[in-house]
Parts: structure tokens; C-alpha cells; sequence
């Protein structure tokens, strides 16, 4: 196995597009791993994590664009790979640009050309990220700061800048927003509506924007605030710059607020904050304990709860969904043999893995196992235990690769696995539609699905497969095309995460 290393010199180029690079520098029929990043600490690290690390990449700058990758092949040169990633960053540049006008290099350049604008998104290296931001914020502009590895201490001095100015700071590591019917990061085509969504979770607000689009609501905006922002040292300073925004917002009518369980003083000022607003709040913090409604604040457990309250509130009903989801049924046509006992739940989104694992440790404490959340952590990152529930974001999965929202066809490897181990009874996933996402998700683990049916079927095995599709039908990837294909592999697809999770948690206590 050899080890090439590239370095350009004093270019630059964001984490999303050298992602979507990356993988397909990897797909080349010579390469067996490979990794396109800027030369940041972080990155280094990255790359030694994955053995593709040599003096010249520990040399590099910021500044510099590394191309490392492993091949067997002799006959696989250098240059040919250098060219290949230029093709692909000219490709991305000439897609990003006017044929006729350059687009501004820096945000003074960016406020000199368009005076109008009030806003930045911000997606570069960490290193760099705080400084843009705070160029942004000193120049009059609202901030998305989609990036992250941003220090606590940053984010607190840019959220204390931005409030001292009258403007929103969301981020570091704000992945959702919708702003006027404009979606920003990973979000979806909301139908415009009177509910203002607040979020501290990327998939979190991603899903009950999407619920309540389902529900027959709409959405004012979307503002998400980072997930670090309701932690004791950030004191969930940007949550309640949204609240005093929205609750001043004349299109917002109902106000929800999503969040993984803050401490208890964060939760405290939360609640005060939201009983001073006169609005209707909903307030959910995801699998928290039970707490009593207030006048104008309601309290709820899941993301599904919160979606429909806020469309009984901001409309007086909600549109019923149907449910063709039966454990019983579901138990009678699958045949399960007495060792097939447990749940794999493989997810590209976070949050949507923290609430199914919540869901069956409130049921089976000792048997829930994750990588992420409140409940047993794995000893084995590699080896499911009990019920497993894995979020295939994280960065034990994702050393050099794209995220599994933007590159789904990651998951399939560990997907095949967990079907053909003789303990499973049920494989939940998640499938995220939307901007940023991949263009055909539901298509890229459809391979997985069919080699595992294929090799259950020999085995004389069968394994329930239930799918939870994040999407509405405007969508890029249109929700009913993307369900068609899964359910005709006869994959069960639920309309909630939580209803998905919550008919494998039938399955399991009724086998």
C-alpha cells in the first residue's frame, strides 16, 4: 500500500465541498481511502486517525489544501489525482459563479457590492470561523456560523457582540435554519405558516418543521442556535435573543422551542424568559422530565408532540396522518426465530437517534445501548449490544468523509452487518431529504437493503426493516418518490421518528 500526499498552496476551499471531493477521489477504482481538506489542526488530526498522514501534511498551512490518499496501484500517478480534484473544485467554482461577475472574496467586499444586505452565512475552517463572524456582526449582519470546533469562549464573546447590537448569532455549529421562506444549511421546503421554531438541534428543528408541514401548518421562521447554546457556560444566551425576536415578530403567532434537556438553571431561565412572551410557547426538550403547563407555555416530551401542538394551536386542527404501522401485523408476517431480540438503529441524524434511544430506555433501560445521549454507552463502537442505537454522524464515523446527510452510502456496510446478525429482529433508520442532503438518499442504502434480504432469505432469516423518511413533498427529492422506494422493498415507513421507534419498541415487548 502507498501513501501519496499532495499539497496546493494558498487556496481555499469549505468543509462541505472538500467533503463531497473527498469521496469521490475515494470512489476512484485505484484508491482505497483517501481525504481533501484544508491544513488545520484539526484536519491533521483527522488524517493521522486515518493513516494517511506524512511530513508534508504536517507542514502544511491553514492555508493549504492536502490531497492524501492510499493506493496499490503503480500505474496511478500524482498528477492524475491533482486533476481530478481541480476538475471538481473548477466544477464547484463555475456553479458558485456568474459567468460575467466574480463573487466577493470577503464580507467588506460582499456589504461594498450588495449594500442591502443583513445577513452572513458562515462556513469555513474553525480556525478562521470566530474572525468572520465577528467581522460580520461589527459590520451590521445577522450571522449563521455554520462551522464548528469554534471555542466556548468565542462563541460566548460573539453571542455578548451580537446582543450588545440588537442581532442574532446562530452558531457555532448551527446546521438548520429557515430564514423568509429561505432555507439555510440542512432544511426543507416548509410550507410558510405562522409558527416560529427555535432549535438548539440541527435534526431536532429539521423534524418538526417537517411534522408540521405534515400536520397542515406552517412556519414563520426557523432559527437555530448552535447546539452548544443552552450548556451551563453559554447559558442559552442566543435561545432567548430568538425568543424576544419572534415573540416581536408579527408572522410568528406560536412559538416552539426544541432542545436536548438543558441543566436545570438554563432550563429555569428558558421557562421565565418564555412566560414573559404573550404568545403561545411550546416547549419541548426532548425525552425530559414531566413538567406542569403553564398559562401560555406547553410542555412536551417528543418531537412529534411538538409538531402537532403547535399546528392545534396556531390552526385549531390537525390534519391525521395515516398510521399503517401494526406491530401485531407486523410480528404475524415476519416469522421471527426466538434469537432474533433486539433493535439496530442506524441514523444520519443525531437527533433523531438520541430520541429513539431515549424512547426504548424509558422502556428497557438495561438493554439500550448508544454512542451518543443519556442512556449505556457501548464498550465497542464496532459491536452492537442489546438494542444499539448509533448515530453515524459522529466523528468516529465520519475521519476524512462526508457527513452521512450528504453521503448516506456510508451507513450501508454497518447495515448489512447488523441484518445478518442473528440477534436482530428490527433495523431502524432515517432517511433526510432537503437542502445539503443527497440527491436520491432513500436510492443510496436501497443496495444495502436488497444484498441483506438476498442473504436473510438464504439463511432462512427474515428481518423487519422500518424507515423513518425526514422530508416534505417540495422537496428536491420529493417524500413520496423517496418512500416508493423503500416500500417497494417492503420496508415499513413511519411518519415520525418517534412512531418508528416506538412500533420496533412494540415489536420487541410483544416477540
Amino acid at each position: 500500500m502507498k501513501l501519496e500526499v499532495i499539497i496546493k498552496n494558498n487556496v481555499y476551499y469549505d468543509s462541505v465541498s472538500l467533503m463531497q471531493i473527498s469521496k469521490t477521489v475515494e470512489s476512484h477504482e485505484d484508491i482505497e481511502k483517501a481525504m481533501v481538506g484544508m491544513g488545520t489542526a484539526m484536519n491533521k488530526e483527522l488524517l493521522e486517525n486515518a493513516g494517511l498522514i506524512n511530513q508534508a501534511a504536517l507542514n502544511a498551512q491553514p492555508s493549504d489544501l492536502i490531497i492524501a490518499y492510499t493506493t496499490t496501484s503503480d500505474k496511478l500517478t500524482p498528477e492524475e489525482i491533482s486533476s481530478l480534484v481541480d476538475a471538481q473544485l473548477n466544477k464547484q467554482d463555475s456553479n458558485a459563479t456568474s459567468t460575467s461577475v466574480q463573487a466577493p472574496k470577503t464580507i467588506p467586499n460582499a456589504i461594498k457590492r450588495y449594500p442591502e444586505i443583513n445577513f452572513a452565512q458562515i462556513s469555513v475552517s474553525g480556525t478562521y470561523a470566530a474572525q468572520e463572524a465577528r467581522k460580520a456582526l461589527n459590520n451590521g449582519l445577522h450571522v449563521m456560523l455554520f462551522s464548528d470546533n469554534v471555542s466556548v469562549e468565542d462563541e460566548i464573546e460573539l453571542k455578548s457582540l451580537a446582543h450588545a447590537k440588537g442581532l442574532l448569532m446562530m452558531g457555532p455549529d448551527c446546521g438548520t435554519a429557515i430564514i423568509n421562506s429561505v432555507g439555510l444549511g440542512f432544511s426543507n421546503e416548509i410550507t410558510p405558516g405562522d409558527i416560529g421554531i427555535i432549535g438548539a438541534s440541527g435534526t431536532g428543528t429539521q423534524e418538526t418543521s417537517v411534522l408540521i408541514d405534515k400536520y397542515g401548518g406552517g412556519c414563520s421562521q426557523v432559527l437555530g442556535t448552535g447546539g452548544r447554546d443552552l450548556s451551563k457556560e453559554v447559558g442559552g444566551s442566543m435561545m432567548l435573543d430568538c425568543l424576544a425576536a419572534l415573540a416581536k415578530d408579527e408572522k410568528t403567532k406560536i412559538i416552539t422551542l426544541i432542545s436536548k434537556p438543558p441543566v436545570e438553571e438554563i432550563a429555569d431561565k428558558i421557562i421565565e424568559a418564555s412566560r414573559n412572551v404573550e404568545k403561545q410557547v411550546v416547549i419541548c426538550f426532548i425525552n425530559d422530565r414531566q413538567r406542569e403547563n403553564l398559562n401560555t407555555i406547553t410542555f412536551t416530551s417528543t418531537l412529534e408532540d411538538a409538531a402537532r401542538l403547535s399546528v392545534q394551536l396556531s390552526t385549531g386542527k390537525v390534519k391525521e396522518l395515516a398510521n399503517e404501522l401494526s406491530s401485531k401485523e407486523i410480528l404475524e408476517n415476519a416469522a421471527l426465530l426466538p434469537s432474533q431480540k433486539y433493535v439496530r438503529g442506524l441514523y444520519c441524524g443525531g437527533t433523531l437517534c438520541d430520541e429513539s434511544a431515549s424512547i426504548f430506555h424509558n422502556a428497557m433501560p438495561e438493554t439500550t445501548f448508544s454512542n451518543v445521549g443519556k442512556v449505556n454507552r457501548l464498550q465497542t463502537i464496532g459491536v452492537s449490544q442489546g438494542n444499539t442505537f448509533l448515530d453515524m454522524g459522529d466523528d468516529t464515523f465520519t475521519v476524512g468523509k462526508p457527513h452521512p446527510m450528504i453521503e448516506p452510502s456510508l451507513r450501508n456496510e454497518r447495515f448489512l452487518k447488523e441484518a445478518l446478525d442473528p440477534e436482530t429482529a428490527v433495523v431502524l433508520f432515517d432517511v433526510e431529504l432537503g437542502y445539503g442532503s443527497h440527491k436520491d438518499p432513500a436510492g443510496e442504502v436501497i443496495p444495502a437493503i436488497v444484498e441483506a434480504q438476498t442473504k436473510l432469505q438464504a439463511l432462512g432469516r427474515h428481518v423487519v426493516m422500518i424507515a423513518y423518511v425526514l422530508g416534505t413533498e417540495k422537496d428536491k427529492q420529493i417524500y413520496s418518490v423517496q418512500v416508493a422506494e423503500l416500500k417497494n422493498l417492503g420496508v415499513i415507513v413511519a411518519n415520525s421518528n418517534a412512531q418508528a421507534a416506538k412500533c420496533a419498541l412494540d415489536i420487541i415487548r410483544n416477540k
